[in-house]
C-alpha cells in the first residue's frame, strides 16, 4: 500500500530530500491531497505517515480549508488523554517557560493563530485511530496532525492571550465509509 506514496528520500538524514524535489515526484493519482498537506504532513512526518496513516488511504479523503473560532478549536478532540496533555503543554507556551522560546511558539504567539493549518477529521467515528489501542476517532472532530500547534493555540485560548486571533484556519477532512 505504501508503493503509491513515494518515499521521502533520505528521510531522517541531514541530507533529506527537499519538499520541492519530493513534490516533483508526486504522482498525479494522488492529486486529491492538497499540496500544503503533502508538505506539512506527508513530507515532514514521512515515517509516521507511512507507518500509521497510509492504510487509511488519505488519497480517498476529501479536504477543505475552513476558518474556526477559538470555541470551535477547543472542540477538537483526540483519543486517550491527549487533550489533557496538550493543555498542560500549552500552559508552558504562554507562561514564559522554555517551550515559549521555540521558533514555532514565537511565530504563533505573535500571529495569534496556527503557523500552518492543522489537520482535523470531522465525523470519523467509524475509523480506528492509528496507535490508539483500537479506539475509534472522536466525533465530531479528531486531530490528525498538528499536536504542538494545537497545544500552543489551546494555551493561548485558555489564557486569554492578547494576540489571539478571532479565527484559525484548519484543514477539515472527511474519511469515506461513515
Amino acid at each position: 500500500m505504501t508503493a503509491m506514496y513515494p518515499p521521502v528520500l533520505g528521510y531522517g538524514d541531514i541530507d533529506m530530500e527537499s519538499f520541492e524535489s519530493y513534490y516533483s515526484r508526486w504522482p498525479a493519482d494522488l492529486a486529491s491531497i492538497p499540496r500544503p498537506i503533502v508538505e506539512q504532513w506527508i513530507h515532514r512526518h514521512w515515517s509516521c505517515f507511512r507507518d500509521r496513516w497510509v492504510s487509511l488511504q488519505p488519497h480517498t479523503w476529501s479536504y477543505r480549508l475552513a476558518a474556526m473560532t477559538s470555541a470551535q478549536v477547543l472542540a477538537i478532540d483526540h483519543v486517550g488523554k491527549w487533550i489533557e496533555e496538550l493543555d498542560a503543554e500549552g500552559v508552558e507556551y504562554v507562561t514564559g517557560a522554555p517551550r515559549s522560546r521555540t521558533p514555532l511558539a514565537q511565530k504563533m504567539l505573535a500571529r495569534g493563530t496556527f503557523a500552518e493549518p492543522i489537520i482535523v477529521t470531522e465525523g470519523a467515528g467509524h475509523v480506528t485511530c492509528p496507535r490508539s489501542g483500537e479506539q475509534r476517532m472522536k466525533v465530531p472532530l479528531q486531530l490528525i496532525e498538528g499536536h504542538t500547534r494545537l497545544a500552543i493555540i489551546r494555551g493561548m485560548i485558555n489564557s486569554g492571550h492578547p494576540n489571539l486571533a478571532a479565527e484559525h484556519l484548519v484543514w477539515l477532512v472527511r474519511i469515506p465509509g461513515g
